[in-house]
C-alpha cells in the first residue's frame, strides 16, 4: 500500500467513526443539524479557487442557509513522526477558509514532533492520535467506548504524562486507551469533550 492509499484507507476510517457517533447523536453538534462531508472545497479568496478538506462537519442553526459552525479535520497516517511543516501548512488553509466560525482538528495514527505538538498548541488547533490497535494493551474482552456521555473524564483526571507520550511517542503503548486529544493546554479523551469546548468558545 502506498503512502495516497494508505492515507486514504485512515481519513475513511476517521470518516466512519465520526458518521457512526454523529448519527447516533452521541457529538456535542447536533446530528439532525449537521452535514458530514469528505473532500469538500471551501472558497480561498488567496487562492481563488476552493481548498479541498479531508473532513468536514458543519452546523447549521434552524431555518438557516449557511453553517453556523465549520469544523475542519485533517488525516495524515505516517511512518514516522508529523512534522511541524504539515501543521503549519493546515493551520495556513485553515486562515484561508477563515472565520470566528471554523475550527480545525488535526488527527492521526503517528506521534508528533515536538515542535509540530508545540505549533498546534500555539494555533490552539486540536489534535488527536488513534492509536494503532498493536499499540494498546487491552486488559478485557469487552472494551468501553470512551464516546459515552457517560464515560467523559474530567480534565483533572486526565495524566498528561500519559498524553504527552502518546503524542511524541512513535511507540507508545497505552492501557485500553485508542483516544488522545489537545487543544491549547488541555487535553481530552474523547471527541465529545472537544467539541464540547469549540462550542463553549463559541
Amino acid at each position: 500500500m502506498n503512502s495516497i492509499e494508505k492515507g486514504n484507507v485512515f481519513e475513511n476510517e476517521v470518516y466512519q467513526y465520526i458518521e457512526k457517533e454523529l448519527n447516533n447523536d452521541r457529538l456535542l453538534v447536533s446530528g439532525q443539524m449537521s452535514k458530514l462531508f469528505s473532500k469538500k472545497g471551501y472558497f480561498s479568496k488567496d487562492r481563488d479557487k476552493n481548498i479541498i478538506t479531508d473532513i468536514s462537519i458543519e452546523t447549521y442553526l434552524p431555518n438557516s442557509t449557511n453553517y453556523s459552525l465549520l469544523i475542519v479535520i485533517e488525516c495524515k497516517d505516517y511512518n514516522g513522526k508529523i512534522p511541524v511543516d504539515e501543521i503549519e501548512e493546515f493551520y495556513s488553509k485553515v486562515q484561508q477558509i477563515a472565520g470566528a466560525n471554523v475550527k480545525a482538528i488535526f488527527c492521526t495514527k503517528s506521534a508528533l514532533q515536538a515542535s509540530a505538538l508545540n505549533y498546534a498548541k500555539s494555533k490552539k488547533i486540536g489534535v488527536i492520535r488513534f492509536l494503532p490497535h498493536n499499540q494498546i494493551d487491552y486488559k478485557f474482552e469487552i472494551v468501553l467506548s470512551y464516546l459515552t456521555t457517560e464515560m467523559i473524564a474530567k480534565r483533572n483526571e486526565l495524566n498528561w504524562n500519559e498524553f504527552n507520550s502518546a503524542f511524541l511517542n512513535q511507540e507508545h503503548i497505552s492501557k485500553e486507551r485508542s483516544f488522545y486529544a489537545c487543544d491549547g493546554e488541555y487535553i481530552y479523551g474523547n471527541l465529545f469533550s472537544i467539541l464540547k469546548e469549540y462550542l463553549n468558545e463559541k
